[in-house]
């Protein structure tokens, strides 16, 4: 066991003594990751629902996803989850593609873009995200991977990376600090600032623009979205359709769905949460 799944493990464990001890910032946050799991809510939680939930949090399916990925056992094509993604980067855009040789290309165009893994996708960023990630700080490690976490992964380097990526995002996760964190409860609007909003972003039933501001654009995802019937399983191709009803930036509302739980993905399916 490295350092990376040893701080999974030690998340789980103190999330667990919080749940046992009704910790209501620690409980929530274990209600809304089991939901977007759909996972059954335990009746007492144990070291192995917490260890889930741990590695949930920190951007994989579950536990076993978490050691694969930290302990270099995965092969390409493999989903590598959402670790070098989250909530406070969520308002950059960049280059996405399916297409690992695509994405290589255009890491190349700037010596300043780093290519990162999204599950099974990839996507080109500038320094900004780095910087907004507390990754900024380790130029000799991206220089001894080429800025690539896909070529670089397993190496030590990419352990370090992960590491400083696991500590910046550790913040006592499993605290009651997470009465105030930024999850998607926190990032309600209310019915006035739900009708500003799409009154400023939809005209004659289409967006004129994606907003930039994640609390706005998660009123206009959920309407999207809440558009699509519950329990129903659809193929990406149909997603794009009904997407390009709205606005012809189908691939970003689309990814948006995912990064945001409000959908689930898996073997090219589509569901809502």
């Amino acid at each position: 066991m490295n350092a990376l799944t040893t701080e999974i493990k030690t998340r789980a464990r103190l999330l667990q003594k919080l749940l046992e001890s009704g910790n209501a910032g620690a409980t929530r946050q274990a209600t809304i990751l089991s939901r977007q799991r759909n996972w059954e809510l335990p009746t007492a939680w144990q070291l192995k629902h917490c260890m889930n939930l741990a590695a949930a949090d920190a951007g994989f399916q579950n536990w076993e996803h978490a050691r694969i990925i930290f302990g270099g056992e995965a092969k390409a094509g493999d989903d590598m989850g959402d670790f070098w993604h989250g909530q406070g980067v969520g308002a950059f855009f960049n280059h996405w593609f399916a297409s690992y040789a695509e994405a290589q290309v255009q890491l190349q165009l700037d010596e300043h873009n780093y290519l990162l893994p999204y599950r099974r996708q990839f996507f080109v960023v500038t320094a900004d995200y780095i910087q907004a990630m507390d990754l900024a700080g380790e130029p000799a490690l991206w220089q001894a991977i080429g800025r690539d976490l896909v070529a670089g992964y397993g190496s030590a380097s990419w352990q370090a990376l992960a590491q400083q990526r696991l500590k910046s995002s550790r913040t006592e996760r499993f605290n009651t600090t997470w009465n105030s964190a930024r999850t998607m409860l926190d990032l309600e609007s209310s019915e006035a600032e739900t009708q500003r909003v799409m009154k400023s972003f939809v005209k004659e039933g289409r967006l004129v623009a994606i907003p930039e501001q994640r609390k706005k654009r998660l009123v206009i995802l959920r309407w999207l979205v809440g558009q699509l019937q519950l329990e129903k399983r659809y193929p990406e191709a149909e997603i794009n359709s009904f997407l390009l009803q709205f606005h012809q930036d189908f691939a970003t509302l689309r990814r948006e769905f995912i990064v945001n739980a409000l959908m689930q993905r898996e073997d090219g399916l589509y569901w809502r949460l």
